[in-house]
């Protein structure tokens, strides 16, 4: 007997402990089936809206908005201030705006999770803040708390929840978000605030305002609280909230967040209810942040006040009962086809009650808010009727990546796995040029486009011509037109556009206000006939709104891709580098030669040896050139020939002065360079060079990059085709080899380059076993301690070859530098940063070679940074074989006192190790004069002697497109 059961404890441990798939993160909304329609029905029976207010994407309560939408049915929206965009980027490259795109794709992966709607003020992520007063001159706070008021009445939630309005809660602009969050709540429900919003909405007062308070138990115990834990196991999930929730937050990939989800165990946020509009809720003990607040579909009267019109109170009350007919048959009945016949009378009743509404005796402000909660309802009751029927519809065009005035073919598939015979009436398209509808055929076999990258052309395979009215189950209808994108499409990129360092953006006044993105203009439309379960007609209904998309596999790591259908232009233009370095001494000429001796007589020198000649005269430093890169993507699914010119500043030149580029296909690229030369003695300062392509007397100026990730949409970020020449008093070293072992978002290799070095990256191979001591300088990127393991596992290597006299200059890295002691000496990397650009800096050891050689570091070395001075410093408490060069101070009271550590070197046998916690890394792509020096004299280090400018720019001429 207990050989049984210790065989039969054997299994059950093996069971626990079996290795799980690896893919195991899914979201919510692919859920299909009975899944999906438990949750539609949780909605409708629920008309209470919730809205949280945050400072950056990743500050979200993903628990809590998981449990509000999925687990109690509410509609939740998330107002986010900014879009991250001066946040660090752990995956990839994009900084600044482009990382504001991305953040804002994973905040969009986020929400397939969690089901929330994201909504966005006009305030720039300018960079951590100390200062809550710099956050507030910087966003506007007129401003930004009127696109919170603006949201608010669009969306009008019954309760707001914000961030902590005081303390150093990692920074300033949390706080900013709160407080401008509590301000709109206070002043959205007058009339008299921001009057100019009421042209298209109406005064709004939410009941209830919360402010975050903390984690678990660490909060003011004396403090009236509303503790929400949401490690609550639903069922028809099987997860918990807070399970659900680590894997949404999971999406905020960039940013490091961790990718462990949740293991068992309480999850528990702590919330002060600080504004209520109900009487006697503030002493009241809370479980829920909705406490006190009637949600129900019958409750909607309350709008009408205390006496509602019968008329009202009867439909309300019918559709309350068709709501509590679905759910009963989804409890008891097996087939999820009987929830239909409830949920398409209900329905027809909230369009019957909405059709009355006029005709009641109602206030103008009842009838809308009624009508505003109802029109939700009505495409709930759609949405659930879809998942109960077991009805899949697809709408899938056969490109991505279009051009204006292309064909494309788009195909409507419609599939029933319900149980009851659906209708299809009739299938219609919205945004080409024609509107052609398309008759459905059965469906035997199809194969979608296989291939790439959103700009894929592959046909889908022509079904075979069994026409299809109805669709019984397991049967599916499809149907292809060819339609055409109209020749003023709308260019697909972002409605929100920054001014130089503005601290908000301004926005398309034609977009609508605060979405992620404008939405795409393409979409399906489908009429489908459902049965009533009692013999008589089907009911007709008509689903709109479906977005017409393109599928397509990016990698053989990412799965199945989608996108909307993105618009581009012709041909799109880029230019590279964006900013390019010309030593100004280059454009100078070279001294004047005295004149030569006469010759000496033959006899003394070698015998025989010809006389020697004088020598040739001075000619103008042939550094002075750089080369620039134009790279042109063909669009259009047509052979085009073009010609590609420079616009230049006068008295520069451009070799060649021309570049002809020829395309036979769509998504075909051809780079041609050009070397620029300024005009001599052109005084230091930025200058523009900027491209165009002619074709057929259409001119293109502008050019997209693609942001795109497995886990995020594909989406295009356009710039001009434009690069800035800056002149820079700065030298360099002669001859310079530096090695770089790449860490994460490092732009830093480009930059170094321009001062004229030849970079050589250095992976596995050469960490592990390759010649080192042929560097003059070894760099390590942003990070590169925490992402690269083979850096971390032949660390002693790099210390090696700073003790026989290397340089090695390592850049910032995070708290994972403290795991182990990486740099010769013991030190750790602290949280200290500046966030001031302007910030005074204090050069604490004058005389050291790096700061005077080859460039002198003074005060206007630091004019002209951006966004801050440096983060994760070198913690002050270092060994005193340590050097500090420089300190720092922010002016912000969060952040006071002198910061050391930004700038620290130490000798180790004959070499130099230098940290850098100084953001260089963001310096240098906005072409700061005084970043390029300090790297010049960080590479030229380990060699000061020869200086030179920067070799000149390889000669022009046709590269490899790509």
């Amino acid at each position: 007997m207990k050989r049984v059961l210790a065989g039969a404890f054997a299994i059950g441990a093996l069971l626990v402990i079996i290795p799980r798939a690896q893919m195991r993160v899914v979201p919510v909304d692919e859920l299909q089936g009975h899944a999906a329609l438990g949750l539609a029905l949780r909605h409708l029976a629920n008309t209470g809206i919730v809205m949280e207010a945050t400072a950056h994407p990743d500050d979200e309560d993903n628990g809590l908005l998981v449990m509000l939408n999925r687990g109690q049915g509410f509609r939740t929206a998330l107002a986010t201030a900014t879009r991250g965009n001066g946040g660090q980027n752990e995956i990839g490259p994009e900084i600044f705006e482009a990382l504001g795109v991305l953040r804002t794709q994973e905040l969009a992966a986020l929400h397939r999770f969690d089901g929330a709607e994201q909504y966005f003020t006009r305030a720039v992520d300018f960079g951590y803040s100390f200062s809550i007063d710099e956050t507030f001159e910087k966003w506007g706070r007129d401003e930004i708390t009127s696109d919170y008021v603006r949201l608010i009445r669009m969306i009008r939630p019954d309760v707001v929840f914000a961030m902590s309005p005081t303390g150093n809660n990692g920074g300033q602009h949390h706080n900013a978000s709160a407080v401008l969050a509590h301000e709109a709540y206070k002043l959205a429900g007058d009339a008299t605030k921001y009057p100019e919003q009421l042209k298209s909405l109406r005064p709004w007062q939410p009941k209830k305002f919360y402010y975050s308070t903390g984690f678990g138990p660490d909060t003011d115990p004396s403090a009236r609280l509303t503790r929400v834990n949401s490690s609550v196991y639903d069922a028809l999930l099987g997860k918990t909230y807070s399970d659900i929730g680590t894997e949404a937050r999971s999406m905020h990939k960039c940013q490091g967040m961790a990718q462990l989800l949740a293991l068992p165990g309480p999850s528990t946020r702590n919330y002060q209810l600080t504004e209520c509009t109900i009487p006697g809720q503030l002493q009241k003990d809370e479980r829920l942040l909705t406490d006190g607040i009637d949600t129900s579909i019958a409750a909607l009267a309350q709008f009408a006040g205390a006496k509602p019109p019968k008329g009202l109170s009867d439909g309300l009350n019918a559709v309350s009962a068709a709501v509590q007919a679905a759910q009963k048959k989804f409890d008891t009945d097996s087939d999820e086809a009987a929830v239909v016949p409830p949920l398409v009378n209900g329905l027809r009743t909230v369009r019957v009650v909405r059709s009355q509404l006029r005709a009641l005796p109602l206030e103008e402000g009842a009838r809308y808010e009624i009508d505003f909660r109802l029109r939700q309802k009505e495409r709930e009751f759609q949405q659930a009727l879809i998942a109960a029927s077991g009805i899949r519809v697809e709408a899938l065009s056969d490109d991505g990546v279009v051009v204006p005035g292309q064909e494309v073919t788009v195909s409507l598939v419609v599939a029933n796995r319900g149980a009851a015979e659906v209708a299809v009436r009739q299938v219609k398209f919205e945004g080409f040029v024609n509107d052609a509808p398309c008759a459905l055929t059965q469906v035997t076999g199809q194969a979608f486009g296989r291939g790439g990258r959103g700009g894929g052309r592959g046909r889908a395979d022509a079904p075979p011509p069994i026409p299809v009215s109805a669709l019984k189950k397991d049967i599916a209808g499809r149907c292809d037109a060819k339609l055409t994108i109209p020749a003023d499409a709308r260019t697909t990129e972002p409605y929100w556009h920054r001014q130089g360092d503005a601290g908000r953006y301004t926005f398309d006044e034609d977009a609508p206000f605060g979405l992620p993105f404008r939405p795409t203009s393409f979409y399906a439309q489908v009429t489908l006939g459902f049965p009533t379960g009692n013999g008589s007609q089907p009911v007709e209904e008509v689903f709109d709104g479906l977005p017409v998309q393109y599928r397509y596999q990016g990698d053989i790591f990412s799965g199945e891709k989608r996108s909307e259908i993105l618009v581009v232009p012709a041909l799109s233009v880029l230019m590279s580098p964006e900013v390019a370095i010309v030593p100004a001494a280059s454009l100078s000429p070279a001294p004047p030669v005295p004149a030569p001796a006469a010759p000496a007589p033959r006899s003394a020198g070698r015998r025989g040896a010809p006389p020697v000649p004088p020598p040739a005269p001075a000619q103008p430093a042939a550094t002075a050139s750089r080369e620039v890169r134009v790279t042109v993507v063909n669009g259009s699914p047509d052979a085009v020939e073009g010609v590609v010119t420079l616009d230049i500043p006068k008295g520069w030149t451009a070799t060649p002065a021309e570049q002809a580029v020829a395309f036979s296909r769509s998504d075909e690229s051809e780079t041609v360079r050009f070397a620029v030369r300024p005009a001599p003695a052109t005084p230091p300062g930025a200058y523009h060079v900027r491209a165009l392509v002619k074709v057929a007397g259409k001119a293109f100026d502008r050019g997209y990059r693609v942001i795109e990730y497995p886990h995020i949409r594909r989406q295009h970020i356009y710039d001009s085709a434009d690069a800035t020449l800056k002149i820079v008093d700065v030298r360099t070293a002669s001859n310079l080899l530096v090695g770089y072992v790449m860490g994460v978002g490092d732009q830093v290799p480009p930059a170094i380059e321009q001062l004229g070095a030849k970079v050589e990256s250095i992976g596995a191979e050469d960490l592990e076993w390759g010649n080192l001591s042929r560097f003059d300088t070894i760099v390590t990127g942003v990070r590169a301690y925490e992402r690269r393991a083979d850096l971390r596992a032949n660390n002693s290597r790099l210390l090696d070859y700073v003790k026989n006299g290397g340089t090695l200059v390592v850049q910032y890295n995070k708290f994972e530098f403290n795991e182990a002691q990486y740099g010769p000496y013991p030190a750790k990397v602290s949280n200290d940063r500046v966030t001031d650009e302007h910030a005074p800096v204090t050069i604490l050891a004058g005389s050291d070679p790096l700061l005077n050689r080859p460039n002198k570091i003074t005060d206007s070395t630091w004019n002209g940074w951006v966004q801050e001075r440096g983060l994760y410093f070198l913690d002050a408490d270092h060994d005193s074989r340590y050097q500090d060069l420089l300190q720092l101070e922010d002016p912000f009271p969060f952040n006071k006192g002198v910061k050391k550590g930004a700038l620290v070197a130490a000798t180790y046998g004959k070499g130099r190790w230098i940290y850098v916690g100084l953001g260089l890394w963001r310096e240098l792509p906005a072409g700061v004069d005084g970043a390029y020096q300090l790297l010049a004299n960080l590479i030229s280090l380990g060699k000061p002697v020869a200086v030179a400018p920067a070799p000149a720019a390889s000669t022009a001429g046709r590269a490899p497109g790509h």
